[in-house]
């Protein structure tokens, strides 16, 4: 049984799913990011941090180019390490440690748990989605984020180049994963009706 999208407003839009084939009740998301969550509780707020979390692993196993963002930020700190180390060359000083980026940590993390890891930022969103839902909370802008992203990086997914079964079961079921969200999303704003927006009066 997959996930499908309920017309009754005071029902889940997702309905939980039987587990994907090799999945487990295992994180692949760090207790930092679960941090970052909880500190984002609105839901719009909370579907973007989800997302974040899943693009980055995508990035790590190169299947996503860093954003103009992410690389302008690395070759600040960059720059003002690299400042800072002959500033304390010149005083005879302990220079400083050189930046490491915000990547850096998801680095430990193997190829199959990074697709994991992808999976479960999705299904956190679509958990997310159900509960605000559930209490009449609009959910349109989330909804439309989800589609974009879903749409975006299932074809990323779908070049993994697996290179034993770990990996080839862990891509198969993110691109399912990825295809669910992004079906279940365009049903959802369907049914979700469009948020109206306050003309701003002259």
């Amino acid at each position: 049984m997959s996930r499908r999208w309920l017309c009754a407003p005071a029902i889940a839009l997702f309905l939980l799913a039987i587990p994907l084939r090799g999945a487990s009740q295992q994180d692949y998301i760090t207790e930092d990011e679960f941090d970052l969550v909880r500190d984002a509780q609105e839901i719009e707020l909370r579907v973007p941090v989800y997302l974040r979390l899943a693009e980055k692993r995508l990035v790590v196993l190169g299947l996503m180019d860093k954003s103009k963002k992410d690389m302008e930020r690395e070759q600040k700190e960059i720059a003002e390490w690299e400042k800072e180390k002959k500033d304390a060359a010149k005083a005879k000083r302990t220079p400083p440690k050189e930046p490491v980026t915000e990547f850096a940590y998801l680095e430990e993390f193997t190829r199959p748990e990074l697709l994991r890891g992808y999976i479960q930022a999705i299904d956190e969103v679509m958990s997310n989605l159900d509960d605000a839902y559930s209490r009449k909370l609009d959910v349109r802008g989330p909804l439309e984020k989800l589609e974009k992203f879903a749409g975006e990086t299932r074809p990323m997914v779908e070049k993994f180049q697996p290179s034993n079964q770990a990996e080839r079961a862990a891509a198969e079921d993110a691109v399912e994963k990825a295809t669910e969200a992004l079906n279940g999303a365009r049903e959802a704003l369907d049914i979700v009706p469009k948020t109206e927006r306050k003309t701003e009066q002259k």
